[in-house]
């Protein structure tokens, strides 16, 4: 029994090697083959390990959302990952998320790709195969649209630094400038306002009893006869 039950230990603790381990075995070979590609290709697109975990059970007293933590943790470490577990016994699913991915995209985005894929598996109107294909595909394409938004809003912003990064020197060189050419203006008004312009002194003799009440102070001759 301890044998059986270590066994089944090691196995939860091994990702599996596609990026899906179904013990419901709801999946047909067909839909397994296509979502491992997909979620493949998600996982080069994303740079980040992709699972999908689909049970026939779960240990007593842990829900299928703390499964979901425990699992991704053990299959990843501290590495971004993304898994979707399903749980059969009690139709019921969750997605777990690392840390990474909500650094790198809106919380609220995430809260409702949990919320829609745990919506799309409990349609009981569905087969579970059609069910986890189609909660699957929902979740990778609105991971891949979010992924897009974020490299574009990240190239524009990458795009503005470099802007900003050209405009500053002509901007400082340009101050530079402005104020050389202000200080030297300053310079030659306090130099003007410096200056003194003093009128030379004349000496003029008395006329009519006044003091500088005028006199001849030059002669200037137009010719020899002239005075």
């Amino acid at each position: 029994m301890w044998l059986a039950v270590a066994g089944w230990g090691l196995a939860e603790t091994a990702p599996p090697a596609d990026g899906i381990l179904d013990d419901t075995r709801a999946l047909t070979a067909e839909t397994h083959r296509l979502l491992a590609a997909e979620l493949k290709q998600l996982s080069q697109d994303l740079k980040c390990a992709v699972w999908i975990n689909a049970t026939s059970f779960m240990p007593a007293g842990i829900t299928v959302r703390r499964q979901a933590q425990i699992t991704r943790r053990e299959w990843s470490g501290t590495q971004p990952a993304v898994l979707m577990a399903y749980d059969r016994a009690s139709n019921s699913s969750a997605m777990s998320f690392a840390p990474d991915f909500w650094e790198r995209y809106p919380a609220a985005e995430l809260v409702e790709i949990m919320q829609e894929t745990r919506r799309i598996q409990s349609d009981t109107k569905l087969t579970l195969d059609e069910r986890l294909a189609l909660a699957t595909r929902y979740w990778i394409d609105r991971l891949r649209s979010m992924e897009s938004v974020r490299l574009k809003q990240s190239l524009w912003l990458q795009r503005g630094e470099k802007k900003f990064a050209v405009a500053v020197p002509a901007l400082l060189a340009g101050g530079a400038v402005v104020a050389a050419l202000l200080g030297f203006i300053s310079r030659r008004r306090s130099a003007r306002a410096g200056r003194r312009f003093l009128l030379p002194e004349v000496q003029v003799g008395m006329r009519f009893g006044a003091a500088c009440g005028g006199g001849v102070t030059s002669e200037i001759k137009t010719n020899a006869g002239a005075q």
